[in-house]
């Protein structure tokens, strides 16, 4: 949709409309709007007590791209948040059942300034004219400019942080986010890849409703074998999610993100060939892409090729010691499990010098890992170092708390 800005301001009941700034006016009182929540305001306000259905106000504020209702719902929420509007009984938006909403305060031309058209400002006003701030909070002063709006890289870069926690709340948050930037720039490809794979994640980790008890087994393996992601919802959802990643590699071919993403949506349908090369084609291009190294590990692991897997995992693990300066917030939480998981491999196939280098690899960065501590103490009791296995797991449940494989080895010992 064309950005409004040209448009006039209006008088839209107690509000006055400044779209060339994004902005709401009620007397002294201003307010930032988002520049497509404005647009909507705009768009509603062009034709006021008209119903807009929904897949129209779809196809004109969001042209040529797939977006659901859920994003037009939050823009409206958006607009009734800004406007003081309660949805329950309106004076500005009302919805029309399964049809669509219309503006139903009035309108007029608001192009010359309006004198006092708004509340006085009662003692508040006079402490100001009398010179003296009103301290909000550290640092905040009564008639400083709303913060600036962060940039797109900014709000991608903080739902990366989101997507890479892997819980529910943080990777819808994550899509929010996504969205938000997609909302004025169609053509992100980094916000198509990242709303992309949180599509995928929302169907391979959290199938169930909100507040419905979470999924035991969120690996993509396990959600191919019980066939979550062939439900139609799930086949609904990972449509849309690669048609915005077959959007991003074609936008940037040379994003190593957009390949991954495009790999993560080919694997939960079952299309584990072309999976492969995206996951390659992320590789290719940057070979420290450990997110990407981890994902074909796994691809691997279901085709029954542990050793490919296992090299995978091992690439993965040093690319994300290289990565962790710029990368903590994404890394932390999930490098010891990769090591540990590495450990475990070497450990089931005999290698116990090698598992117990891992196990250590770990406890160098998390001395608490339950995982690396549990290990390494059962190598060290199965090989009759009693001693050394007591102590680690003791140190872990004084420290942190006692675990089950703990537990075994402190029975044992």
């Amino acid at each position: 949709m064309t950005r409004l800005l040209e448009s006039p301001r209006l008088a839209i009941g107690a509000w006055t409309a400044a779209p060339d700034a994004c902005r709401l006016l009620q007397g002294a009182l201003t307010r930032p709007v988002e520049p497509k929540v404005m647009d909507l305001l705009m768009l509603l306000a062009s034709r006021p007590g008209e119903v807009f259905l929904r897949e129209d106000l779809l196809a004109t504020l969001w042209p040529g791209l797939v977006v659901g209702e859920d994003t037009l719902a939050r823009s409206v929420f958006k607009l009734r948040r800004a406007l003081g509007d309660d949805p329950r009984r309106p004076t500005y938006v009302e919805t029309i059942a399964k049809r669509g909403y219309r503006l139903i305060a009035p309108v007029s031309d608001a192009r010359s300034p309006v004198a006092d058209n708004g509340p006085r400002l009662g003692r508040i006003g006079a402490l100001l004219a009398a010179g003296l701030l009103l301290l909000l909070a550290p640092g905040t002063w009564v008639g400083l400019a709303p913060p600036q709006a962060p940039s797109a890289e900014a709000v991608i870069a903080r739902a990366k942080d989101h997507y890479f926690q892997y819980t529910r709340e943080a990777n819808e948050a994550a899509l929010a986010l996504y969205e938000r930037v997609l909302a004025t720039d169609s053509d992100n490809a980094q916000a198509l890849a990242g709303a992309a794979s949180a599509r995928v994640q929302r169907a391979v980790r959290w199938p169930n409703p909100p507040g419905r008890p979470a999924y035991p087994n969120t690996t993509l393996a396990e959600a191919l074998k019980d066939g979550r992601t062939r439900t139609a919802a799930a086949r609904e959802l990972l449509a849309r999610a690669r048609a915005e990643a077959e959007r991003a590699t074609a936008l940037a071919p040379a994003s190593p993100w957009a390949h991954q993403a495009l790999g993560l949506v080919l694997a939960a349908e079952g299309d584990l060939e072309p999976a492969r090369q995206a996951y390659q084609a992320a590789i290719d291009l940057d070979p420290k892409a450990w997110g990407a190294l981890i994902n074909l590990g796994d691809l691997m692991d279901i085709g029954a090729r542990p050793d490919l897997a296992l090299s995978l995992y091992d690439r993965a693990y040093v690319a994300m010691d290289a990565a962790y300066p710029t990368e903590a917030q994404r890394i932390r939480a999930w490098q010891p499990r990769l090591g540990v998981l590495i450990a475990d491999r070497r450990q089931a196939a005999g290698e116990l010098a090698q598992a117990e280098r891992w196990y250590r690899r770990v406890l160098d960065l998390a001395p608490y890992e339950p995982g690396a501590v549990g290990g390494l103490a059962s190598l060290y009791a199965a090989s009759g170092r009693d001693r050394e296995a007591r102590a680690l797991c003791e140190a872990l449940s004084r420290q942190v708390a006692a675990t089950p494989q703990c537990a075994r080895v402190l029975e044992r010992t």
